[in-house]
């Protein structure tokens, strides 16, 4: 999956700014289409499972770790921020700021 940003920007490099949008639908229709997208990932988790699941790495624990946290933080980062701006404001009106 990494090759393919690399792909699209050796395309890109030697085009003019009008030729851009063009391009970037071209590329977009030819390189991410389902099947190419399904494939890549399949042999991406097959390449995953043989390097570090059949090897019994703790790999595989600790991506599921940190996919957790970060997704959980990310859910969680709207009502938090919800929360700083009416404490801001109950701030600037001179209201105690609840807890």
């Amino acid at each position: 999956m990494s090759q393919l940003p690399s792909k699209f920007i050796d395309g890109a490099k030697m085009l003019k700014v009008k030729e851009l949008t063009p391009y970037a639908r071209k590329f977009a229709s030819e390189e991410l289409t389902t099947g190419k997208i399904s494939g890549r990932f399949n042999s991406w988790m097959h390449n995953y499972k043989t390097q570090y699941i059949d090897k019994g790495s703790p790999k595989p624990f600790f991506d599921v770790v940190a996919i957790l946290f970060f997704g959980s933080y990310a859910l969680a980062w709207p009502q938090e921020l919800k929360h700083l701006r009416a404490e801001e404001a109950a701030k600037l009106e001179g209201k105690p700021a609840h807890h």
